[in-house]
């Protein structure tokens, strides 16, 4: 009887002990994931936003050599650009938290090609992975868009086509 109670005691410690681990490692990961997207909310309140420093009427034909298409140009990266568009985007990415979870600041800048002046910037932060490693979820994301909207367009914001 105290033999079967000692090996019931220690099948019991096996199966608790794993099952313990598995559950703190779940409350610290959640706790770190909460801890850096209330991070990623502070910055995107003090920094994060979209500026328009120049709003561009573009006319007719403007429009056709921007590629024009269903009201909206289109303004490719400056490592892509083609020669005949006027207008370009660069990015620079800050990593703020390089393990998990990855956080970084990205700015984006819309410029005119042809003298270099910005005409619009948005500014988000975010937040990728972080979560318990389950094998078959994909990673989760915060990011300012989530909690602001920062999902504008923002060539919709500083191009407007004439009107004729």
């Amino acid at each position: 009887m105290v033999a079967m109670k000692r090996i019931f005691g220690a099948f019991s410690l096996i199966i608790f002990i794993p099952i313990l681990l598995v559950i703190l490692g779940v409350i610290g990961t959640e706790l770190n994931k909460a801890y850096w997207d209330k991070q990623v909310s502070r910055m995107c309140e003090e920094e994060g936003g979209v500026v328009i420093f120049e709003r561009v009427v573009l006319s007719d034909s403007e429009y056709q050599r921007n590629d024009g298409n269903d009201g909206s140009i289109r303004v490719m990266p400056e490592e892509t650009s083609k020669e005949k568009h006027e207008y370009a985007w660069r990015s620079n990415t800050v990593v703020i938290n390089a393990s998990k979870p990855y956080v970084r600041r990205t700015e984006y800048t819309v410029y005119r090609k042809d003298g270099g002046e910005e005409l619009g910037k948005k500014v988000t932060f975010s937040r990728r992975g972080g979560d318990f490693p389950t094998g078959i979820m994909h990673e989760s994301s915060f990011s300012c868009s989530d909690k602001f909207g920062f999902d504008i367009n923002i060539v919709n914001e500083i191009f407007k086509i004439e009107e004729v």
